[in-house]
């Protein structure tokens, strides 16, 4: 057990001295921070599983010192870290100063470039516009060749098809009085058959015809004798009726005259 917490003191003192700060690289100053905490802490949670694996009873005084070592460890870690911070700002303001002269001249560098390149840009269209040009003189005779040639072909094959159409049209005409040469037989066929029914149904529905007509005729005759008693019995009584009315009628026009008359 000795020999482990001995071998323990010296893990703890050598991880004090195994990351030194690189004072010649000020550009690396937070990564140099990040690194060292992190180690700090991988040192610090090694170290506390080794101590508490000590007994208590024989190296308990001494367990508590080698804590208390390590919280000073991981404080004096992040004094330093916090006191470092003021130098990490101080070198981004003095890197700031000190690269501005560089990046003046860089950009004066790009403007010059651009002057000098607007030329050579004009130079480079020009040769592309040269280019295309020789392009397509080379190019539109052929594709000049291939439309006249398509044109020449659809007229060839218009001249062929003329003919042709004009044949069928004709033929058409013929084909269509042929065709009624045909189909006339037929509608006569079926106008002849349907004539033949029309006078079957003729034939059948004629007695009944006649038979309402005659029913018809008695009907209308029967009423005729119905009706002419009745309307000399009407004539006879409204007669005398009607002359009375035209007698008074008479009377009191002439009563009325008189009396106009005194």
């Amino acid at each position: 057990m000795k020999f482990l917490a001995l071998a323990l003191t010296i893990l703890l003192a050598a991880g004090t001295q195994a990351f030194p700060m690189q004072a010649d690289a000020p550009s690396q100053l937070e990564h140099v921070k990040a690194a060292l905490s992190m180690y700090i802490a991988q040192v610090k949670l090694t170290a506390q599983r080794s101590i508490d694996l000590l007994d208590d009873t024989e190296y308990k005084e001494y367990k508590m010192q080698l804590t208390q070592s390590l919280d000073n460890l991981q404080q004096y870690a992040d004094a330093t870290s916090q006191s470092l911070a003021p130098y990490s700002e101080a070198f981004g303001t003095q890197l700031t100063d000190a690269t501005a002269a560089v990046r003046a001249e860089v950009m004066k560098d790009v403007e010059e470039l651009r002057s000098q390149l607007e030329p050579k840009r004009a130079e480079l269209k020009e040769v592309l516009d040269k280019h295309i040009d020789e392009y397509r003189k080379k190019l539109e005779p052929l594709i000049k060749e291939h439309i006249e040639l398509r044109r020449t072909e659809m007229e060839a094959f218009r001249a062929k098809m003329e003919p042709i159409v004009e044949e069928l049209r004709a033929k058409v005409a013929i084909n269509v009085e042929e065709t009624k040469t045909k189909l006339m037989p037929i509608v006569e066929i079926v106008r002849a058959k349907l004539t033949e029914r029309l006078e079957e149904l003729r034939t059948l529905a004629a007695p009944y015809a006649e038979e309402y007509k005659e029913q018809m005729i008695k009907a209308v005759g029967e009423v005729r004798e119905k009706v002419s008693p009745l309307s000399e019995d009407f004539k006879g009584q409204v007669g005398p009726a009607a002359e009375q009315a035209k007698q008074k009628l008479l009377a009191f026009y002439e009563t009325i005259s008189q009396a106009m008359k005194a």
